[in-house]
Parts: structure tokens; C-alpha cells; sequence
């Protein structure tokens, strides 16, 4: 834990009006609970405040992130998934199409799920050769959430966030980059370091033009995002409901018994 802080799940790193934050849940493969989205939310919101000029977003260890930490769940109850995204999850997506702050997001392997939603988020996303995008949401009965249905189909084309989204099937850096996901695919080892030197030439930009540069980005590319939240939340709080999200659960609860 940050004893500054208190932060359990994420680090915040203040370097030449750079802010660097970092979901640090490397053994869980970077999943994310509520908990998590809260610290992000608290750790932009202190790089703001902070003085910083520039966001550097990235994960710990091998992942990016592996979307929603299912087994925060309570196997026994219903889980109320409109609810986490209300307060969770929506008010961090929006937090990060709202700042002031240009944002770089370094995907390093996996971005899973709702994680997938936090990177897009982002204004400029890079990766390393070694990533992976990856929307597991209609496998266990769940829809996408977090922007994804936003997010995906506006940078990728209907087509692409269709087979995506309905199939799950992996989609390699280099892959996510042609679709428009990505902007700039780098080797492994290089993506910090580029990161890291972006987020130093934003660094020196007029922060007011960068601002209302994105401002007037997100105006044009997703004029929607608030209806777009709230339908993921209503849908995703119907599917968690169903019978089918209940079989997901229990087998999900099921394999780490029989892992154990």
C-alpha cells in the first residue's frame, strides 16, 4: 500500500510534468475491481492537481489489464453490474475523455475486457509488439462495457468491433494498429522509453491549446459518450441478471476450486 495515499492498487509517479500511473495488480494480471477504477479516478485527479502536463498510463508486469476482477464477486449473490459501472467504472472513462491532460496509454501485453475500455480512452495508444486486445464480455453472457461499444466500432469500423466483439478472438498489436486502435506498434523493451518520450513532448506544449485540442477531439469523435455509458450500464445490469451470467459465474468459481 502507498502510505501517502492509501492506494493499494495503483502508483502515481510525478517526473518532469510527466505523471505516471500505474495499475500495480501484477500477480491478478492487472484485473481490475472497484477498487481499482477508484485509484485511477483519484490518481488522475491528483496528476491534475499535481502541476503534471502530461499522463502516462500503463500496467505492471506482463499486462495492460485483464478486464473486470471476477473474483471480487460474490459467487452466492446476484451481482449488480449497472451498479459498478455507475460507480466505478463510467465516472473513470469519463474522467479520462474529460481531463485537461493528454493521455498516453503503453499497452503492454494483454488489454482485456474493460481494460480494453480505459486504454481507448486514452488520446494516444501505443504497444508493444507482444500486446493483445481482447473482448471476452459475450463469452460469459455479458455485453461490453467501459466505451468498448463506443470506442471500438468509431475507431475499428462496425465490421471489425462486430467479429470482436461476437467472436472474442485475440487481436494482435500490430492487427488493433491497422484497425485504427493503435497509433504506433514499438519492440517490447521500447515502449516505456517511447512513452515516455511522447509524453515528454506533450510536456512541453502550450497546456491551454492541448486542452482544448482535446477538447474539441472528443466533441467531434465521441459527441455520445455520456448515452453510450449509461445504455452499456442498463444492458450490462440486465445480462448480469440472466441465467447465463449466473452458469459463467459458477463455472468461473468452479475451475479455481479445481485449480487449487
Amino acid at each position: 500500500m502507498d502510505s501517502a495515499t492509501g492506494w493499494e492498487d495503483v502508483r502515481l509517479e510525478l517526473s518532469g510534468g510527466v505523471a505516471r500511473i500505474t495499475l500495480c495488480r501484477a500477480a491478478k494480471r492487472n484485473a481490475m475491481r472497484n477498487r481499482s477504477a477508484d485509484e485511477l479516478l483519484a490518481a488522475l485527479r491528483a496528476a491534475e492537481a499535481g502541476g503534471a502536463s502530461a499522463v502516462l498510463l500503463t500496467g505492471e508486469g506482463a499486462a495492460f489489464g485483464a478486464g473486470y476482477d471476477l473474483s471480487t464477486l460474490d459467487p452466492d449473490s446476484v451481482p449488480d453490474l449497472a451498479q459498478v459501472l455507475d460507480d466505478h467504472f463510467n465516472p473513470l472513462i469519463r474522467a479520462l475523455r474529460e481531463s485537461p491532460l493528454p493521455i498516453v496509454a503503453a499497452v503492454n501485453g494483454a488489454c482485456a475486457g474493460a481494460s480494453v475500455g480505459v486504454a481507448l480512452a486514452a488520446d494516444i495508444v501505443i504497444a508493444g509488439r507482444s500486446a493483445f486486445f481482447y473482448e471476452p464480455f459475450v463469452g460469459i453472457a455479458l455485453v461490453p462495457d467501459a466505451g468498448n461499444t463506443l470506442f471500438l466500432p468509431r475507431m475499428a469500423g462496425r465490421i471489425r468491433a462486430s467479429a470482436a466483439m461476437l467472436l472474442g478472438d485475440r487481436i494482435p498489436a500490430e492487427e488493433a494498429e491497422r484497425w485504427g486502435l493503435v497509433w504506433r506498434v514499438v519492440e517490447d523493451d521500447a515502449l516505456l522509453p517511447e512513452a515516455e518520450a511522447i509524453c515528454a513532448r506533450l510536456a512541453e506544449r502550450p497546456a491551454a491549446a492541448l486542452a482544448m485540442t482535446k477538447r474539441l477531439i472528443a466533441r467531434a469523435a465521441d459527441p455520445d459518450l455520456d448515452v453510450m455509458l449509461d445504455m452499456e450500464r442498463d444492458l450490462q445490469g440486465e445480462a448480469g441478471r440472466g441465467p447465463e451470467m449466473r452458469a459463467a459465474i459458477d463455472a468461473f468459481f468452479a475451475s479455481r476450486k479445481g485449480a487449487r
